[in-house]
């Protein structure tokens, strides 16, 4: 029996210890408010954090009520969609059987989770009775705001009829001129014209890296171009994000591919044996060069990588810690990673670069859901988040006038006059500025729009489904180099590099559509069949370097 309680008494002392000794941290949170608002987003808990507590004084200040924000946060971009598709379902569907007295079919599940697709020129007589029901209706998803993710999936939302437009357009016009939230700048829509979603701070993308891996490695300069990804000095070692599970990661691969596309232009409007034809034909030209030399660019990269992750956080962590000398991630989380290590004393070993040429400040918008309880919220939420109170709060040192109280967000505002002297002082980067330092790189959504949407099916087919068959071809051509079967490995990298089946026109076409089956195991036998024929190919072109 004393034997037990000696026991006993030790577990529970090696359990108290922990709680005995941390330091004691105090918490409040309130058990009662005067209003709340529901917000999703991908957004990491630094930012929910910081604006929950900035809104809620701004709130109080305001109006002298309190509020609670509720965040839902179900993971990436991606995640946040399929959420948002299962609440909408669910409602309309209640909707539909209860107030129309409709049966609900699998057939009006699978066009209602395909309502994107649907228009009054291009439906059947069910999709648009299906659609015009939805837009005529209340239903919402018991959410008021989407804060946060890229452009392409707020306009998905947008054209599903999830969001709606908000008036803060109307209700504050003086934040949309040209002085303080241009409607367009480098060639990317900064907000939505009828306000379906408003931009609230600007995103950049580019290459991270770590100093002290890459000399390691042998490579001599850092990184400054997409096109350095490529270099066969980095296989196995960049850490590569899912662009089908992160909407900032098919950003990037866009502005990759549009880079591509401006050379070609440069390129061939500077050929001789051009000079007769017509910039149109020449811009046409270039767009399939570029779109074809974007897709081989980005094979390489998936390539050289060390793993394929679904978060865009571990690749800055393991950038940072070395564990892979380079990847891919946007300007908030390498320049926070950054500026951590560099709070902590540490070598500045770590490093976020913008490509040269090869990138435009983005959007990272907000909206508005359809049947939003707390509408008028939600509103004031917006007003918050687009004037300086909010704006200051992105770029702003913690514990400076108008900063962040715990955690700096290393963001760069979409406001302008955020940008003011009076307030650069208090910035962790004094000289951020994307207005000011955009660079010579245009963004043409016109180019990449009729095959965007298929870029993720075409990465998932072609480089992540068949991926390890991808890098053992790649390893197996870099051994025949470095043996000198420069023959072999040569021919080898052409059959690799064979994407012909995803030229610009053929895309545009047809994969596109095959993309968007609403036959879902046609789209799945069509993705596997697309899958097996690249693998298929990357086992021949890597036993023919590998047998020379």
């Amino acid at each position: 029996m004393i034997k037990k309680i000696v026991i006993l008494t030790g577990v529970i002392f090696v359990v108290a210890v922990p709680f005995i000794f941390q330091r004691q941290e105090i918490t409040l949170i309130p058990i009662s408010s005067d209003d709340t608002i529901v917000i999703i987003t991908s957004h990491n808990e630094a930012l929910r954090s910081e604006y929950g507590r900035g809104f809620t004084e701004w709130y109080r200040h305001k109006t002298g009520k309190t509020v609670i924000v509720d965040w839902r946060h179900p993971g990436g971009g991606r995640d946040v969609a399929r959420y948002v598709d299962s609440l909408f379902t669910n409602n309309f569907r209640f909707y539909w059987e209860r107030v129309l007295k409709k049966p609900w079919t699998q057939e009006i599940r699978n066009i209602f989770l395909r309502l994107e697709n649907v228009t009054e020129n291009c439906g059947t007589p069910k999709e648009l009775e299906v659609k015009r029901a939805f837009c005529d209706s209340n239903v919402g998803c018991d959410i008021d705001l989407l804060f946060g993710g890229g452009v392409f999936d707020h306009k998905a939302q947008c054209a599903k009829g999830y969001t709606v437009p908000s008036t803060l357009i109307q209700d504050h016009p003086e934040l949309f001129t040209e002085d303080t939230i241009p409607e367009f700048f480098a060639g990317e829509r900064l907000w939505d014209a009828k306000g379906c979603w408003i931009g609230g701070c600007l995103s950049s993308f580019g290459i991270i890296y770590n100093s002290d891996a890459i000399k390691a490695l042998g490579v001599e300069h850092p990184p400054r171009t997409w096109m350095d990804l490529a270099d066969p000095r980095y296989l196995g070692g960049i850490a590569v994000v899912d662009p089908t599970k992160s909407s900032s990661t098919l950003k990037s691969y866009e502005m990759l591919i549009q880079q591509q596309m401006q050379i070609a232009f440069n390129r061939n409007s500077a050929n001789e044996n051009y000079r007769n034809f017509s910039e149109e034909y020449i811009q046409t030209l270039s767009i399939q060069e570029g779109w074809m030399e974007g897709l081989k660019l980005i094979q390489k990269i998936v390539a050289n990588g060390r793993y394929m992750t679904d978060s865009s956080a571990q690749t800055v962590l393991d950038v940072a810690e070395g564990n892979c000398p380079i990847g891919i991630a946007t300007d908030f989380y390498g320049r926070s990673e950054k500026a951590n290590i560099e709070s902590r004393g540490a070598k500045a070993r770590f490093h976020f670069v913008i490509p040269q040429s090869g990138c435009s400040p983005s959007p990272d918008p907000i909206s508005l859901y359809r049947g939003a309880k707390h509408k008028k919220l939600a509103l004031d939420f917006l007003e918050y988040v687009l004037t300086l109170p909010g704006q200051r709060l992105l770029a702003s040192k913690v514990g400076t006038p108008g900063g962040p109280v715990r955690t700096a967000l290393c963001r760069a505002p979409i406001l302008k006059t955020a940008y003011n002297p009076e307030f650069l002082q208090y910035y962790d980067d004094p000289t951020l500025n994307p207005y000011a330092n955009s660079g010579d790189f245009i963004y043409r959504e016109a180019w990449t729009k009729p095959v965007f949407c298929a870029l993720g099916f075409i990465f998932r087919v072609a480089f992540s489904d068949p991926e390890d068959s991808l890098r053992k071809a790649w390893r197996h051509i870099q051994s025949a180099r470095q043996k000198g079967h420069t023959q072999a490995a040569e021919a080898a990298l052409a059959l690799m590099q064979d994407l012909s089946m995803f030229t610009y026109d053929c895309v545009n076409k047809n994969i596109v559509n095959g993309a968007k089956s609403k036959d879902y195991l046609h789209a799945i036998q069509y993705q596997t069949k697309i899958a097996k024929y690249f693998r298929n190919q990357y086992k021949r072109a890597g036993k023919i370097a590998k047998h020379p």
